[in-house]
């Protein structure tokens, strides 16, 4: 039974399958010839249920499945011509009146933008929803998918022209899907989003990476570079574009910003976020560390912007001082009204250039009108205080109004400094009132300090500064000052109180600033000096100092500055033809180089030494050259005499704790010269010691010897005992003449004798003779004493 069955099958398998196969290929046959017809019919009958204007098509290829088409134009001669459209199909869709896929190859579109509006002529061949806006549907497109490959569209952008490759994908349906990949010069932009579920509801998000600003840097109102990351996602109501809402954060790393006059730091990364709402972008900006012109980290809090308006709170934190401020500016006509304020009402610190500067707060202002090309500001900023460092510079209030102006006037209208309470450590030096005016893209000012220093002394000032780097100059200068009578220069310094002084003052001085950092220089010289005071006896005259600093910050000089005088006198003492060779190094500390004078009719010196700040203890010796003995003895007010014997050697001297001693000095006469010494008025070394005795026929020995005696050799010693200068006169020669002394062997010594005996003729003789003279009693100790205290 079964076996029937097979046989029965498979004859009418044999006898039909020819006619089915047949039937297939007449069937597909029919098909392949009755498609292009039908396409014919149906493109232009969808074309018209999706409102586009098709003028002109032809199908190029037609099967079962696809077909080509082109050239294909929509509207008319500026519509768009499409040279190729690949339809994917199957019959029952075309039956249907549907297709699967259009794919549209080498579109190329055009669109222009003048600043103010947008045009994109290919929305105009778009179809429009019907019915009030916001409510019509979108149209229902039969297809599935519309795809864009290697497509152009060519944009004037303000005269010039950009090119931009891109490709889309397109899905219908209640709302329409879209993707796109743009390809301005070689960088990525992608596009995605929906419209629907009308045609005025359109929502957008783009996206780029690593965009590169330097391609598009014709487009930027500055030019710049980096990498830029941005996404934005929007939504849009067509029928009112001023309903945007977008939200955005973008990133630009790598950038360059030198075109505005701004440098950032290493690694920096200007990270943003914001929105779009009520035709405002608001927006925030996160901390950038900038390098230039200052370095700071600037971050803003929150702004927004619109049509006719700008604001920013924001913060800067640089050179240690962290300021707060606000960007405000208002349209008016072509201009803005702008108004920048700053303020920081801490004590703040401020280091620049390798320098702290502190400021008692601080307020800043710039405010007026600018434009795209064009402004006029008023600079104001003011600090209650100020103080440089630990220079000891400090000062009151300052303020400084400027007028500023662009493009740079060649002389603008003046503004003004003024400056009060100006101290160096616990000294006032005055205030300052001065112009300062705009000359190009620098500043000229010119102004004078009245200083409290010296009565009546006014400093006249003047300078240039760039703003658009750190070039700076200060000149100032003081010409023939004279010091007025009885001056008292206790206002300079209170320890100076009790001398009166004279003299004239000239003086220059020169500060030059640049990128490399900071320079100055002063020139001054006192002249004609006169010193005396006003308990005492102590006098100088023909004082001149000399002083030249390379460097006024740190109030050091050069090396062998020198300070001169004509006399110094005091009582019997007379000095003259003073030098001192000295520097100023930093830290207020006197290095005298070396220091020489004449007393005695000889020359006194001394090495180097260093005078420190609060130090209460020096030693230092000065060397003798050729002093006479009998200037010594007159001046020190121990005897007169007359000779020519002259002293050299060393007097090491100290200064401790207010009191002025001598250790082992020595002065002696020149080796195997000789000479003759008369000494008279050493009454005062016998008067003490009764008569009749062996001491005091000694004493008056030695006395009647010096009166005229040739000498070998002088030997002189000082030392200090308690409050004593002790000083021991050694001579070794002979009397010139036969003293009036004779030895009695049962006194044990000399004994005066008068009338006719004849007495002693000496031929050689060693005199020591002690004289222990109270340092006060010497008035330039007395005085100098009182000075240093």
């Amino acid at each position: 039974m079964s076996a029937s069955l097979g046989k029965r099958v498979l004859r009418w398998t044999v006898l039909i399958l020819p006619w089915v196969l047949a039937l297939t290929l007449a069937a597909g046959w029919g098909l392949s010839v009755w498609t292009p017809r039908y396409l014919e019919t149906l493109v232009p009958k969808l074309a018209a249920d999706m409102g586009l204007a098709l003028t002109e098509f032809r199908i190029r290829d037609a099967g079962l499945f696809s077909a080509d088409i082109g050239p294909v134009r929509l509207g008319g001669e500026d519509g768009v011509r499409l040279y190729n459209v690949h339809v994917t199909y199957t019959p029952a869709s075309l039956r249907m009146g549907r297709v699967n896929s259009v794919e549209l190859d080498g579109i190329n579109l055009s669109c222009a933008f003048d600043g103010k509006k947008f045009s994109l002529p290919v929305l105009d061949l778009l179809p429009k929803s019907e019915g009030d806006a916001g409510s019509g549907g979108l149209p229902a497109l039969p297809l599935e998918s519309i795809v864009i490959r290697d497509a152009v569209i060519h944009c004037d952008i303000k005269g010039t022209r950009l090119s931009v490759p891109f490709s889309a994908r397109v899905t219908p349906g209640k709302s329409y899907g879209f993707s796109a990949s743009l390809t301005p010069r070689d960088q990525r932009v992608d596009v995605s989003g929906t419209l629907g579920p009308t045609a005025d509801d359109l929502a957008v998000e783009l996206v780029a990476e690593g965009f590169s600003l330097g391609a598009v840097n014709d487009f930027l109102p500055a030019p710049m570079t980096g990498r830029l990351d941005l996404d934005v996602q929007s939504a849009l109501n067509l029928s009112d574009p001023h309903g945007l809402a977008a939200s955005f954060t973008l990133a630009l790393a790598d950038a360059d910003l030198s075109a505005l006059g701004v440098g950032l730091a290493d690694d920096a990364v200007i990270k943003a976020r914001g929105r779009v709402e009520e035709k405002e972008i608001i927006f925030s900006l996160d901390p950038v560390a900038v390098a230039s012109p200052i370095p700071a980290t600037a971050s803003i809090a929150s702004g927004w912007i619109s049509e006719d308006s700008l604001f920013a709170q924001f913060d800067l934190e640089g050179a240690g001082v962290e300021m707060g401020g606000r960007l405000e500016a208002d349209r008016e006509g072509d201009l803005w009204d702008v108004s920048l304020t700053a303020v920081n009402t801490d004590n703040l610190t401020v280091n620049a250039a390798g320098r702290a500067i502190h400021l008692a707060g601080f307020t800043f202002s710039l405010a007026g009108k600018a434009g795209t090309d064009r402004a006029d500001m008023v600079l104001d900023c003011s600090t209650k205080g100020a103080a440089l460092g630990n220079f000891g510079f400090r000062s009151g209030s300052l303020r400084l109004t400027l007028p500023l102006m662009w493009p740079a006037p060649e002389r603008h209208a003046p503004g003004s400094l003024r400056l009060s309470g100006l101290r160096f450590k616990d000294r006032r030096l005055g205030s300052v009132t001065a112009s300062v005016r705009q000359r190009g893209t620098g500043l000229d000012y010119s102004g004078t300090l009245f200083t409290e220093l010296l009565p009546g002394l006014r400093i006249p000032f003047s300078g240039l500064s760039s703003m658009t780097c750190r070039d700076a100059s200060l000149e100032f200068a003081v010409n023939g000052y004279t010091l007025p009578a009885d001056f008292n220069p206790a206002a300079l310094d209170p320890s100076l109180k009790g001398l009166v002084l004279s003299g004239r003052i000239d003086a220059e001085g020169l500060i030059l600033a640049d990128a490399n950092g900071m320079e100055s220089h002063l020139k001054a010289l006192f002249s004609n000096g006169g010193l005396s005071l006003t308990e005492g006896t102590t006098s100088i005259t023909g004082i001149r100092l000399a002083v030249e600093s390379p460097d006024l910050l740190s109030m050091r000089t050069a090396p062998a500055q020198k300070l001169t005088f004509d006399t110094l006198s005091a009582g019997n003492i007379a000095i003259t033809n003073g030098e001192i060779s000295y520097q100023i190094e930093p830290g207020g500390v006197v290095l005298v180089e070396d220091a020489g004078f004449k007393w005695a009719g000889g020359h006194v010196s001394s090495r180097a030494f260093r005078i420190r700040p609060g130090s209460n203890e020096y030693a230092l010796t000065l060397f003798c050259s050729n002093l006479k003995l009998s200037a010594i003895l007159a001046q020190l007010g121990l005897a007169r005499a007359e000779g020519e014997a002259a002293m050299s050697g060393e007097l090491p001297v100290t200064w401790k704790h207010g009191k002025i001693s001598f250790s082992s000095g020595f002065l002696h006469s020149t080796p195997g010269e000789g000479g003759v010494i008369q000494v008279e008025a050493l009454e005062d070394l016998a008067a003490s010691i009764p008569e009749g005795t062996v001491q005091r026929g000694q004493i008056e020995l030695a006395r009647e010897a010096v009166r005229d005696f040739e000498y070998k050799w002088v030997r002189i010693k000082a030392d200090t005992v308690g409050e004593d200068l002790l000083v021991r006169l050694s001579l070794d020669g002979k009397p010139r003449s036969t003293l009036p002394f004779v030895y009695r062997r049962e006194f044990g010594g000399f004994l005066r004798v008068t009338g006719d005996v004849k007495g002693s003729n000496f031929q050689g003789l060693r005199l020591d003779v002690n004289f222990s003279v109270p340092l006060d009693r010497i008035l330039l100790y007395k005085d100098i004493v009182n000075m240093i205290e």
